[in-house]
C-alpha cells in the first residue's frame, strides 16, 4: 500500500484537473464535482489494488485471525495451569 501512495496522489492530482475542466464545461457545481472526483477517485484506487493485488483489509486478515487464536490458547492455558495447582 505505501508504494501506491506516490502513484495514488499523481492520479488524484490529473483526475481532480480532468473533473475540473469537465465540470466547466457541463456547468457543474462545486458539489456535483466533488462527487463525481469522489465516485471516480474510488474507482481508480479498486483498479490499483485489483492489479497489484494489496487490498487493506489483506493486511489486517493476519490480525484478525491472530488476536482470537491467541487469546483462546491463553485461556485454555490459564484453565490448565489452575487445574494444575488445584488438584496438587
Amino acid at each position: 500500500l505505501e508504494n501506491l501512495q506516490p502513484e495514488i496522489k499523481e492520479l488524484a492530482k490529473r483526475l481532480r484537473y480532468e473533473v475540473s475542466v469537465r465540470g466547466k464545461q457541463l456547468g457543474w457545481s462545486e458539489k456535483v464535482a466533488r462527487l463525481h472526483f469522489a465516485k471516480n477517485m474510488r474507482r481508480v484506487v479498486t483498479e490499483l489494488y485489483v492489479r497489484d493485488n494489496c487490498h487493506p483489509f489483506k493486511a489486517t486478515l493476519l490480525l484478525w485471525v491472530q488476536i482470537p487464536l491467541w487469546v483462546c490458547a491463553s485461556l485454555a492455558l490459564r484453565n490448565c495451569s489452575v487445574g494444575a495447582l488445584g488438584s496438587a
